[in-house]
């Protein structure tokens, strides 16, 4: 389970105020974040912008994807991946070259996912979309 200090893209200050707001995972944090009159009330009660909170719930969403914990939220963010929605389109090969470009230029992980975690993490997000369709 990913903490809230754990989230790349949330600063040392927004994660304390968000755990005084009692959302202490990644997890609580997407569903506090979900709906719009939601995110208003935690802005308000976080005193974090609206569209900061946005930002950062856009960061967490590549955590839901089974695998990807730090290391590898960083290099798909590197290769302009930053929610699940940007993987749509993207065959196995287009996403291994985004992932190895980027990984070329930035040096962030030693060795890239492997095909079958590509192919999973592709299957997931397309689920992931069709359940937001669904609900």
């Amino acid at each position: 389970m990913t903490t809230i200090g754990q989230i790349a893209g949330i600063d040392h200050l927004s994660a304390t105020r968000l755990r005084k707001a009692g959302i202490k995972t990644a997890e609580a944090f997407v569903r506090r974040t979900r709906q719009a009159d939601r995110l208003r009330l935690l802005s308000q009660e976080t005193g974090i912008d609206c569209q900061k909170l946005l930002d950062m719930a856009t960061s967490v969403d590549l955590l839901q994807l089974r695998g990807i914990g730090g290391r590898y939220s960083a290099l798909l963010r590197a290769a302009g991946i930053h929610k699940m929605e940007d993987l749509h389109g993207f065959s196995v090969k287009e996403f291994r070259e985004a992932l190895t470009a980027a990984n070329h230029k930035h040096r962030i992980v030693r060795r890239l996912p492997s095909t079958r975690s590509l192919q999973t993490w592709l299957r997931q997000a397309s689920e992931h979309e069709g359940s937001r369709r669904d609900g």
